[in-house]
């Protein structure tokens, strides 16, 4: 029974690396040629796969969160699907992240066509240093100032203003790869602010954990307590 039960949590991950043409662990992140001479930068536990047969550009992001620096042609637009939304482009910089509730697109130079799946007619024209958060059927534009923030990992870097305790967790959870357990529901509204790097999250953890006065508790295994 406990293989068993091992076998079918596993499952899910075993049937996105089998979709997958390139794929990062915990805290890794990858670049990669892609085949029309774009590059792709694929942050930490993301996976995508890739349709460039026959002059298309298509790259869809199974999981997490790439930057595209895309090679210019106007007769094969370029395309990224996330799992709520799609961004096209002809030639430019911009990065996707996805997850269930949500998908984001931030463009860094030119513009990206972008929108809901279910809404074809849901489409905006974001420009550079401008970005939008996509749902099922909507989306919005992210807050001025935000997208380079959001872009701070290509530096190796988590940077944020006034946010939620609870949401940045969200963020080092990719990076830290272990389990981080908060048991006090006030801790997760706190606002924190901070720029640190990525290449020990457990240190950003413990010193936010300082800022916010919770108290931290590592246990055998990467478990972090936070109360």
């Amino acid at each position: 029974m406990v293989i068993l039960a091992v076998a079918v949590a596993k499952f899910p991950d075993f049937m996105l690396s089998m979709r997958a043409d390139y794929r990062t662990a915990a805290g890794e992140s990858q670049k990669i040629s892609l085949p029309d001479g774009s590059l792709m930068t694929l942050n930490t536990a993301s996976s995508v796969s890739l349709d460039f047969a026959d002059g298309r550009r298509a790259v869809t992001l199974l999981s997490g969160e790439a930057f595209f620096q895309v090679v210019h042609d106007p007769q094969h637009p370029f395309r990224v699907t996330g799992h709520l939304g799609d961004a096209e482009v002809k030639g430019t910089a911009f990065s996707v992240r996805t997850d269930e509730t949500e998908d984001k697109v931030l463009v860094r130079e030119g513009l990206v066509d972008a929108g809901p799946l279910e809404s074809r007619q849901t489409r905006a024209l974001l420009a550079a240093g401008h970005g939008a958060i996509i749902t099922k059927a909507s989306m919005s534009p992210m807050p001025e100032g935000d997208t380079e923030r959001e872009l701070a990992w290509l530096d190796g870097r988590i940077s944020f203003v006034d946010r939620p305790f609870g949401r940045v967790l969200d963020d080092l959870r990719r990076y830290y790869g272990g389990r981080i357990i908060v048991t006090n529901d006030r801790l997760k509204r706190t606002a924190v602010s901070g720029d640190y790097r990525l290449d020990n999250p457990e240190l950003v953890i413990r010193s936010l954990a300082e800022a916010t006065g919770a108290k931290f508790t590592r246990l055998p295994g990467g478990i972090i307590f936070l109360r």
